[in-house]
């Protein structure tokens, strides 16, 4: 035998008393096969028979023998870590359901995954310019903001797979699961109109963060929509947007949406609002002042997060966890090289009815 170290050596075997160090050589003469076919049986890989790869198994099994997934990686090339990159907290409702979904998929392909917090744009510069030489993950999934010109082009240029969930559109990556923002203002649109509102607003909820969330989309999504069903300019009107002189606090953003509604002439009776936890906020400030919801206005969330259904509140639902499933399923196919179906998803939405939303109020 060779005095050369083999990469998968390792995993201390206990038996008869005896204790020594187990390689892939001594699977393979147990098994009677070369040790190439021990190595990729063990790995998963294909061009191994199946009657093979069980004998291989069945042997390393009496043996007591299991990869190091390090070594594996060294021999492999692969690192066998997914990078989940993320923009701000990464405990928010859809950060944190997006590491369950990506974890439930990339878990049981033996990946770990890396969670990387970018908190400001300098950060992020230098995580980028670093990228290009970076060997320590197997592919990116970027999560649920924006990116410049010049980043999508330096992705596109990466060997390994990039990933957008939730991204505000598909350019310059492998592949993409992303919300339909249009189909879903549209649906919360027409029920309004159903219901009897002449005039509505959108709510943006003010922020002072540097990146570009894909919920900023959500404002355009909703002035489109509403010109579908045939609102006017006079019948619409976006509070709480602009970085001009942002809120000190989230609770300043609230009090300062609720100042504009309530000196507004032309107040409207139904609003969309950006998210689940700003419209939550925005109800109870609401009705501090006099305000019934619904029976004065109208109010409709988006997300349908943990909140929703203990606020009673109207709200676009969505699903993360699922989003970032079929996120991660992506990337275990571009890393496998397998072919894919669709490389860019689009994920429907669904309205979900509750105690907000009611129809207009009678004028005079």
């Amino acid at each position: 035998m060779s005095g050369k170290v083999n990469a998968y050596q390792c995993i201390i075997r206990v038996g008869g008393g005896a204790v020594g160090r187990l390689t892939i050589h001594d699977v393979a003469i147990e098994a009677g096969v070369s040790d190439s076919t021990v190595s990729r049986a063990l790995r998963g890989l294909d061009r191994v028979n199946p009657h093979t790869r069980a004998r291989i198994e069945d042997a390393a099994e009496r043996l007591h023998f299991t990869f190091s997934r390090n070594a594996s990686s060294l021999a492999s090339g692969r690192t066998m870590r997914v990078t989940l990159l993320f923009a701000g907290e990464i405990n928010t409702w859809f950060n944190s359901c997006a590491m369950q979904g990506a974890y439930e998929v990339l878990a049981p392909e033996g990946y770990d995954i890396v969670p990387l917090i970018t908190p400001d744009q300098a950060e992020q510069d230098r995580y980028f310019e670093m990228l290009p030489g970076n060997r320590n993950t197997d592919a990116i999934i970027v999560t649920s903001f924006d990116l410049d010109k010049q980043k999508l082009e330096l992705l596109g240029g990466l060997t390994m797979p990039t990933i957008g969930l939730d991204s505000r559109s598909d350019d310059g990556y492998d592949a993409s699961v992303r919300l339909d923002e249009n189909s879903a203002m549209l649906d919360a649109v027409r029920l309004l109109r159903s219901l009897g509102h002449h005039r509505l607003g959108y709510v943006e909820q003010p922020s002072s963060h540097e990146f570009k969330f894909s919920s900023k989309l959500r404002s355009q999504s909703f002035i489109a929509s509403a010109r579908t069903c045939d609102y006017g300019q006079e019948d619409l009107e976006v509070f709480g947007g602009g970085h001009d002189s942002m809120p000190r606090s989230f609770d300043d953003a609230v009090s300062s949406v609720v100042a504009t509604l309530l000196s507004d002439s032309r107040r409207p009776t139904a609003l969309c609002v950006e998210t689940d936890d700003f419209a939550v906020a925005l109800i109870a400030r609401l009705r501090h002042f006099g305000i019934r919801v619904p029976e004065d206005m109208t109010v409709i969330g988006f997300d349908d997060s943990r909140i929703a259904p203990v606020a009673d509140l109207t709200t676009i639902h969505q699903d993360p966890v699922e989003m970032a499933r079929l996120a991660a399923r992506q990337a275990v196919k571009l890393m496998k090289h397998e072919t894919m179906d669709r490389r860019h998803i689009l994920v429907g939405t669904s309205m979900i009815l509750r105690g907000t939303s009611a129809p207009a109020p009678s004028e005079g």
